[in-house]
């Protein structure tokens, strides 16, 4: 996977508050990014990467954001520098869930599903920042969660599912294969082998991913809500499409976005 550069996920490292809901849209896109991550380039397609209204109800509002293949090459993934999590223990995690809907037709074999992953640190203690590869949560791992189905919201327990090192027995990374992808832990299972393991820090770079792909086929589906707890904060991530143009402002459209309706019109009068 190349590494990305992208100024704006900076902006996400803002101090946030305990129980806080921030809202995630075109409008204001609060540092998370879309990008391709087999290029590391932004992902421009609209109908590959987007925020969109529905499908359904989502968990925490009314949109989403949109992740959809057409070729085994495409990795569209919403991504951000999440100063909540950088550099912190992924023992010192409390709260760690999102959702998940995958559009039908789909085949009834078919388990895959939007998976959340972070760029790893194998010891947080350290000075040593290298790049050490993505932990990685994907829902099927752990069938006590429950199946993934089509044509439904699901919310996964992260911490009650199981995880992998994308560098497992990598030698210049994580030399022992453990938490392979085809050996994923548990939680205490991984922080048994790697105590002090946690999420990156590092400037303008991703450390919070939310992805689609990797030899996957016709996938199409979407995430919303994803909850993070550490430190007595709790936060959820909100994702929404907003307003596209000043009429939607009003009648509350602005709502949840931007601190008025002025605000809101005053967005699109100024091209922001």
């Amino acid at each position: 996977m190349k590494s990305i550069v992208l100024s704006a996920l900076a902006l996400a490292c803002a101090p946030v508050f305990a129980q806080t809901t921030v809202t995630v849209s075109p409008a204001d896109m609060k540092g998370w990014v879309f990008f391709d991550d087999l290029e590391g380039t932004p992902c421009l397609a609209g109908n590959l990467c987007e925020m969109v209204s529905g499908p359904a109800t989502p968990p925490a509002g009314g949109g989403s954001a949109h992740l959809k293949l057409v070729s085994p090459s495409d990795r569209p993934s919403l991504g951000t520098l999440l100063g909540q999590l950088a550099g912190k223990k992924f023992a010192d995690i409390t709260t760690l869930s999102y959702s998940t809907y995958k559009t039908t037709p789909t085949p009834p074999t078919d388990v895959l599903a939007i998976a959340l992953q972070f760029s790893v640190d194998n010891d947080v203690t350290d000075i040593d920042f290298a790049f050490r590869g993505r932990l990685v949560f994907e829902p099927y791992h752990e069938p006590s969660l429950g199946p993934v189905m089509a044509g439904v919201w699901q919310t996964w327990n992260t911490l009650a599912g199981k995880w992998w090192l994308s560098s497992a027995g990598n030698p210049s990374r994580f030399p022992s294969s453990v938490c392979a992808q085809s050996t994923p832990c548990t939680v205490a299972e991984l922080l048994g082998h790697y105590p002090n393991i946690g999420i990156r820090d590092l400037p303008s770079q991703p450390n919070t991913i939310l992805k689609a792909g990797g030899g996957w086929t016709n996938f199409d589906g979407n995430t919303d809500a994803l909850k993070v707890g550490i430190g007595g904060v709790s936060t959820t991530y909100n994702f929404e499409l907003g307003p596209t143009n000043k009429d939607e402002c009003k009648n509350g459209g602005w709502e949840g976005i931007f601190k008025n309706q002025g605000q809101c019109v005053s967005s699109f009068s100024n091209n922001k």
